[in-house]
């Protein structure tokens, strides 16, 4: 399989003992998978949404039969190892990077990974015997959030995860938000610029062509071309081609202007696509996660600026917009929040 070690603790029941008051007897969880183009993370969610242990693999996403064959492989591995040690493993929830038919369990297809019309929910409960649900990454992060992070106790939020795309998901009155087909929130696909960069949709000025992780590194090549002496250029050895947002975001923390104002400018075009949701949803937070928000601190103040500038204040005002409380554990706690969810919630 070419997984990871597990990587539980030196006692594992006696921390899911101490972390959520439970007796061996009672001790209950879920298994949760983050499945994205680079990695294959998979692990034991305990009914407050920590993690247990967890194991991940790489990614064969140019091999659609070897992706399904990894997740449900590390479903069926991380199963056993909890039933080993004495857990009672209630379902598995799994986040994908797809569209996904959430109703159906079809994980319909994925930009950066070669499958389509795969159904995973089903394969995953015949292999490992256990009620399976299947949604949108971005959907079960969110869930993630309600779950264990930064929207406890908040019914109405919306979250983005700002990556090489831009995905949300929404809640309204406590519950995921999906939509007739289930497909709803594809956030990154409103428009923002008609007239904007070609987004991989196909489409022009898409939140996503203008406020992702790829707009960043191309926001930050263009600055470049002006700004000979950023730090950016010795980064990316004088080929702006080979910026990457790492660099963007090493560059900005040691105070270069370049990068700083691609940020700048990533972030303001990201505002305007949080009024819009603003507008739409009456949130009472609006969430940013995924792996740009580790520099959500260099997009805040942008974001809240055109909130202000373009925003109706009988609707923007006391609206929070927050950096994600999972971090890199939002896909594999949203794995888990979904599983939980389609059992009716941790009794």
């Amino acid at each position: 399989m070419g997984a990871d070690s597990l990587t539980p603790g030196s006692d594992l029941l006696a921390e899911v003992e101490a972390s959520t008051g439970l007796s061996r007897l009672e001790s209950t969880c879920v298994i949760g998978a983050d499945v994205g183009a680079t990695k294959i993370a998979v692990g034991a969610i305990d009914p407050t949404g920590a993690i247990i242990f967890r194991q991940q693999t790489a990614s064969p996403s140019q091999d659609g039969a070897r992706m399904v064959s990894e997740v449900i492989g590390l479903l069926d591995k991380s199963i056993k190892s909890a039933q080993s040690e004495g857990l009672e493993v209630a379902a598995c929830g799994i986040g994908a990077a797809a569209f996904v038919l959430h109703a159906e369990g079809l994980l319909l297809s994925a930009p950066n990974i070669s499958w389509r019309d795969v159904p995973l929910q089903r394969l995953a409960t015949e292999t490992t015997g256990l009620p399976a649900f299947l949604d949108n990454d971005a959907n079960a992060a969110a869930a993630g959030e309600h779950l264990a992070g930064v929207c406890i106790g908040v019914d109405d939020f919306v979250y983005l995860t700002l990556g090489t795309g831009v995905g949300g998901g929404i809640f309204v009155d406590g519950r995921l938000y999906r939509g007739h087909k289930g497909t709803a929130a594809e956030l990154g696909h409103m428009t923002i610029d008609p007239h904007g960069p070609l987004c991989a949709c196909g489409r022009r000025g898409c939140l996503e062509a203008v406020a992702s992780g790829t707009a960043l590194q191309r926001e930050a090549a263009a600055l470049i071309e002006t700004e000979k002496g950023s730090l950016l250029v010795e980064l990316c050895g004088g080929d702006p081609a080979a910026i990457t947002g790492e660099m963007v975001s090493a560059a900005a923390e040691r105070g270069d202007a370049a990068a700083l104002a691609a940020f700048r400018s990533i972030g303001y075009e990201l505002g305007l696509g949080v009024v819009n949701l603003i507008h739409a949803f009456d949130p009472e937070k609006v969430v940013l996660g995924g792996g740009m928000s580790r520099s959500g601190h260099f997009l805040l103040d942008e974001v809240s600026r055109a909130v202000s500038e373009n925003g109706l204040p009988e609707l923007t005002r006391g609206v929070n917009v927050v950096l994600s409380g999972l971090g890199a554990d939002a896909g594999i706690v949203g794995g888990g929040a979904i599983a939980w969810e389609g059992i009716g919630g941790p009794s």
